[in-house]
């Protein structure tokens, strides 16, 4: 179990820091009204995942109990998507800030539109019901209590990373996370992550 929990501590973490629809709305707000904007933006993308937590947790361990060989389609399903996400990273472009991020009006209702951010972003939508199910472990837990507690992790993980980027983005980092060179290295070293988590997975299998 602690294998597993450091493996997706790994591929969550690895996932939040690449730029996507979620990053680049704290950036976003961030760099127009500063750091108590991030915050809210923050807060609110994290309670959109905390919604996809509660529904994996509520539906999918009736529907492993009564058909064990989905959970297994599942797995498969979301390896094939890891492995996609990990060939997408390395070939990014990496671009953290740029003139095309969305602006929001600089009295928007940052907890509200960072809730629907994440709750409509579908890459998130994938995560919670194809990846989340690759970590359990049937015999250290019930589903639902390992679904509330790593959706949980997960969802904190995100609070904590994306406030801190949007703190740095509309600090001292400005300038370097504007680099589209030093985007590009981030992302490689993320796809690195996520695709040796993935070939572990593959070996533990197949062992």
């Amino acid at each position: 179990m602690a294998t597993n929990t450091l493996l997706f501590l790994i591929t969550i973490l690895s996932l939040i820091v690449v730029p996507g629809p979620d990053m680049l709305y704290v950036t976003s707000r961030a760099l127009a009204s500063g750091r108590p904007a991030a915050l809210k933006a923050s807060l609110g993308i994290s309670a959109g995942y905390l919604v996809f937590t509660v529904l994996v947790a509520a539906g999918f361990q009736s529907l492993f109990m009564a058909e064990p060989r989905l959970f297994q389609a599942i797995r498969w399903v979301g390896l094939a998507y890891l492995m996609y996400l990990a060939y997408r990273l390395f070939f990014a472009q990496g671009m953290w800030t740029s003139d095309e991020e969305p602006q929001a009006p600089a009295h928007t209702n940052d907890l509200k539109f960072g809730f629907l951010t994440s709750l409509l972003n579908p890459k998130g939508m994938l995560f919670y019901f194809s990846l989340l199910p690759q970590f359990y472990v049937p015999e250290a837990m019930p589903f639902w209590i390992y679904a509330l507690v790593f959706g949980f992790l997960a969802s904190l993980l995100c609070l904590i990373v994306y406030y801190g980027i949007g703190s740095l983005v509309s600090g001292p980092a400005r300038l370097w996370l504007a680099n589209s060179d030093n985007g590009k290295r981030v992302s490689m070293l993320a796809s690195l992550c996520v695709f040796a988590v993935g070939i572990s997975m593959v070996v533990a299998d197949m062992a």
